[in-house]
């Protein structure tokens, strides 16, 4: 590239840049006065450049010259429009043409070319010359100056256009797009400018507009809260001069209440949290009057500090007052309608709307909003049977049928009750064809009228139909009026009383005494309640029960006074035989339980008053069961009526008798200072009972055991001398029956042990503390043992070990035997089990069952029959042993029981026989197995010839009767020799061995067995 273009074509584009600074100093204003003639000017300052900048081109060759004359052009079609742009094409193609040369069209060409490119491009990008981008630019400028590059290959043979080509179109295409995106960014920076002060100009204009004339009150303050300037109109709203205001602050005219909100606002505002916020805010004006505003404020920060502050006041005054007026009377209209207590609603009958007030929702139970929301919420809350009924009143009124729509009907509010309502309305609009538009109405809660509508009727009838009398009277004591129930009990009908004086009624049975005190009474409290006896008008006498109660009127003075009453002649009749019932044995007329507890506690004040002592005697009849059994129930209860007849004998009036339940008695005896009258009354009641009875066609003897204490000696309270008196007669019977007995300190001392020991052994069936031994049970014939007896043992940790005498009594007494039994049943099948499995040898263990299980065995049995069945043993491997007594209690089921053991192959055997009640019709009876000696016989079989011959007897009748025989209690060879020569099947007693474990009864007796069997 010739260096020599480079000068000029820099010099050309300095050229233009003094054409840009020259368009700055021309003042706007004149640009803006002289539209047209400055375009003109424009257009003559550009081609005067345009020319300089030709005189000072690079020259090729004679005739070519090149210069920046496109670029002046082009970015002058671009920024300056049409007219100045084709003033300065003409001025510059005409100087081309002043030239002249071989290149004249082809400069002329240029020219035209890039200002018709300018103009062109500028319709497309007028309206963002302030923000043209760069790269548009020089796209701008590349179109252009390419074009320009185009014409030579137009104007000029092709070879020498190349040749010029090759030698300018690098300059030309670097610098004129440099030149022309230099020109363009300081016109369009121009542009900016003049765009942004219009910009300005308009806001300046508006704001002033704003500022001066308009509707807001404007103010601009400082941080200190200064007024710094205001518009007329915010000195127009606070009634202050601008000079007024300037020398003010805002917050002095604020209201108070306003005040702390706006400052805590300022200072967020202040501190960046926000730049701008609205509230509505009072004013104090100057004239004192409240100045209700809606304020705006923003701020102008500089380096985030507050600079400046400006606010606008919208006046709001009248329509806040307004409203507040509206309010006010919507709310007095509101507080009248709710002091009215009426419901309000408003039905827009075209649009189908209902408007309800507060006071309807109340009535309906909801919330307002959810009641006008939905207007058939209502009308579906009418209970069903009315809402026709509603529906024709509504649909008569409208129709002009009715002057109003009235109408009581039910209402379901939604907390589920339901209200009466009185529902009135009427049509307040229609159109010009007499159609209703709008209805209004109330609603009236009638509850609480309804409800005393229905309850005076139900005074009425009740008053009316009563089965109570009742009457009323005046002050006076006349009476007024009475009621059915009144006339029927007194038998004085209404006419016969009516003005008459209440005295008619009084009668001689209740005394003077009892009227004077009955009035006194009225007189001074108004009421008076209770019992009185009556005549009614045929003499005939009964009992009231009276309740008088008083009227008074506004002044507290008797007006009325009403009397009910009723008869309770049957009512006192009945609470005589409930008391008597309560408190007296129905079947012999003895005070019961309740009735004895009540004497012995009047009886202890007595004794503690007058120092003397009294004597409690508990006693139960011996052999009572064995007579009821026997005889049956009816005979049983003929005998405690003549026990009861006997021991009132042997005693005195002053005395008391009881029966406290089944053959239990009990007689207080009063006042006893001496034991000699005590033991006297004793032996009397003992020989009295001990005489026979006469029970229709049977004669049964039984007898008493009496145990008895004394008071304060023995104990101070009742229960002591229950509980004594009862171990006093336990220890009677303990002592052979027919006797009484003296408590005594070592009874008590008994008792606790015989408790501690309950305790103990409930505490040893919880923690299974038993052992099981076993006792041999030898055949005599052949001394072989096949059979044992499974006898229990306690060995408790600090008693050691307790005898079965001693426990087993209070198991059965306390019910424990039953679960004991069941343990030693399963325990004792378990062992022979065992020893049928493990040695190969049946053992049948005998297990005594207590009558007490045979009562509450429930399905102790179904049980044990299972156990039986899954250890796979029959007869041969267990037998029950019971006692004779059980056979004589039908009520226990023993046949089906033992039925049931027959069945499942359990044998049964008679334990103790010969000391019992059974006879032989028993045995035939019952299928038993086996018989057990007592061994009170066998002790002296060998030297007691009649034991001998009674065993015999025993042993011959059960061969008889099929069953095989046991001796208890063998000790010696003597003793055995006899029984075997009586032909006794089995011996059991210390002669053989006596109870051992488990384990050493198999050594001893079943392991020679097992290697005998094994050979």
């Amino acid at each position: 590239m010739d260096k020599s273009i480079i000068f000029p074509l820099v010099q050309n584009a300095a050229l233009m840049l003094a054409l840009v600074f020259l368009y700055d100093v021309i003042p706007k204003k004149h640009q803006r006065q002289y539209y047209l003639l400055w375009r003109i000017v424009i257009g003559l300052l550009i081609g005067g450049v345009g020319i300089t900048i030709m005189s000072t081109s690079w020259v090729y060759k004679p005739g070519f010259v090149f210069d920046t004359r496109s670029v002046i052009l082009c970015v002058s079609g671009l920024f300056f429009g049409g007219v100045p742009t084709f003033v300065a094409v003409v001025m510059t193609g005409l100087y081309r043409i002043s030239i002249g040369g071989t290149a004249m069209w082809l400069g002329v060409a240029t020219i035209v070319s890039s200002g018709v490119i300018g103009i062109l491009w500028r319709q497309y990008s007028k309206s963002k010359l302030a923000n043209i981008s760069d790269l548009e630019i020089f796209l701008f400028a590349y179109t252009v100056h390419i074009v320009m590059l185009l014409w030579f290959f137009f104007f000029l043979p092709i070879a020498d256009a190349l040749s010029i080509l090759s030698n300018i179109t690098l300059p030309v295409l670097t610098i004129y797009p440099i030149a022309t995106w230099l020109l363009s960014r300081l016109l369009s920076r121009r542009y900016e400018l003049e765009r942004d002060e219009q910009i300005r100009l308009q806001d300046d204009f508006l704001f002033r507009s704003q500022f001066n004339i308009g509707n807001i009150g404007i103010a601009i303050t400082g941080v200190d809260h200064k007024w710094i300037k205001v518009n007329p109109r915010l000195c127009q709203m606070f009634k202050y001069s601008e000079d007024e205001l300037l020398q003010m602050t805002w917050s002095t005219i604020t209201h108070p209440d306003d005040l702390k909100a706006d400052l805590l606002k300022f200072e967020l505002m202040l501190n960046g949290q926000i730049d701008s916020y609205e509230m509505g805010k009072r004013f104090i004006s100057k004239d004192g009057s409240c100045v209700y505003t809606h304020m705006t404020v923003s701020c102008k920060r500089a380096d985030h500090q507050v600079l400046l502050v400006i606010a606008g006041y919208l006046d709001i005054t009248a329509q806040t007052l307004a409203d507040q007026e509206v309010l006010a009377s919507r709310e007095q209209l509101e507080l009248v309608l709710s002091s009215s207590e009426l419901g309000v609603w408003d039905w827009d009958i075209r649009n189908d709307r209902v408007e309800r007030n507060t006071r309807s929702a109340d009535i309906l139970g909801c919330d307002i909003d959810m009641l006008n929301a939905n207007s058939r919420q209502w009308m579906d809350a009418i209970v069903a049977e009315d809402r026709p009924k509603v529906l024709h009143s509504i649909e008569a009124h409208i129709r002009g049928e009715t002057a109003q729509h009235r109408m009581e009907y039910r209402l379901n509010t939604l907390n589920r009750n339901v209200r009466w309502v009185l529902d009135t309305g009427k049509v307040v609009s229609r159109d010009s064809n007499n159609h209703a538009l709008r209805m209004c109405g109330t609603y009236s809660d009638i509850t609480d009228a309804k409800l005393l509508e229905e309850s005076l009727k139900l005074s009425a009838l009740v008053y009316d139909n009563s089965s109570e009398a009742m009457s009323v009277l005046d002050e006076k004591g006349l009476i007024i009026t009475v009621n059915a129930a009144f006339s029927e009990m007194t038998g004085y009908g209404e006419a016969e009383v009516w003005g008459q004086h209440i005295r008619l009624l009084y009668c001689d049975l209740n005394g003077l005494d009892f009227y004077k005190q009955m009035n006194n009474e009225i007189r001074d409290s108004g009421q008076w309640q209770g019992e009185m006896l009556q005549r009614r008008r045929n003499g005939e006498e009964y009992v009231i029960w009276l309740t008088i109660n008083t009227i008074n009127d506004k002044e507290g003075k008797p007006y009325r006074r009403v009397a009910l009453f009723s008869d309770i002649t049957d009512k006192k009749q009945n609470e005589h035989l409930i008391w008597k019932q309560a408190n007296y044995d129905t079947l012999t007329g003895l005070p019961n339980r309740r009735m004895l507890l009540e004497y012995l506690s009047s009886e202890i004040k007595n004794s503690d008053r007058n120092s003397t002592h009294f004597a409690l005697l508990f006693l139960d009849l011996d052999f009572f069961k064995e007579v009821n059994d026997t005889l049956g129930h009816a005979m049983g209860d003929l005998l405690l009526i003549e026990t009861a007849s006997r021991l009132k004998s042997c005693v005195r009036d002053t005395d008391v008798v009881a029966r406290l339940g089944g053959d239990e008695f009990t007689v207080v005896l009063s006042a006893m200072n001496d034991h000699y009258s005590i033991e006297r009354i004793a032996e009397n009641i003992l020989h009295r009972i001990a005489e026979p009875y006469v029970l229709g066609e049977e004669t049964a003897f039984i007898s008493v055991s009496i145990g008895i204490t004394l008071y304060p000696d023995d104990s101070t309270s009742i229960e002591g001398l229950l509980k004594h008196a009862d171990q006093a007669m336990y220890a009677a019977k303990e002592q052979g029956r027919n006797r009484f007995n003296y408590f005594t300190p070592s009874m008590q001392e008994y008792a606790k042990y015989r408790m501690r020991l309950i305790q103990d052994l409930r505490q040893a069936v919880t923690n299974k503390e038993f052992e099981l031994h076993y006792q041999p049970i030898v055949a005599l014939a052949t001394g072989e043992v096949t059979k044992a007896e499974a006898l229990i043992r306690w060995h408790h940790c600090e008693r050691g070990a307790v005898p079965p005498s001693e426990f087993i009594p209070v198991a059965e007494d306390t019910g424990l035997i039953v679960e004991i039994g069941n343990w030693v049943f399963e325990q004792a099948a378990r062992q022979s089990a065992a020893w049928r499995h493990g040695l190969g040898v049946d053992i049948q263990i005998s297990v005594n069952k207590s009558p007490i299980q045979f009562r509450d065995e429930g399905t102790l049995l179904n049980d044990w029959l299972k156990l039986l069945q899954e250890l796979n043993i029959t007869g041969a491997g267990v037998c029950v042993e019971i006692t004779e007594g059980l056979l004589l209690d039908a009520s226990m089921g023993v046949t089906e029981k033992l039925l049931a053991y027959r069945d499942a192959g359990v044998q049964v055997s008679l334990d103790d026989f010969g000391t019992g009640y059974s006879s032989l019709a028993y045995l035939k009876k019952f299928d038993i197995d086996y018989l057990k000696i007592d061994q009170s016989f066998t002790r002296n079989v060998d030297t007691d010839k009649n034991d001998q011959i009674l065993c015999e007897a025993i042993i011959v009748m059960a061969h008889k009767l099929g069953m095989k025989v046991i001796a208890e209690g063998v000790e010696t060879e003597a003793q055995r020799q006899v029984l075997l020569a009586a032909g006794c099947d089995y011996g059991q007693g210390y002669l053989f061995s006596r109870p051992i474990p488990a384990s050493e009864f198999t050594q001893q007796y079943l392991q020679c067995r097992s290697l005998i069997s094994d050979l």
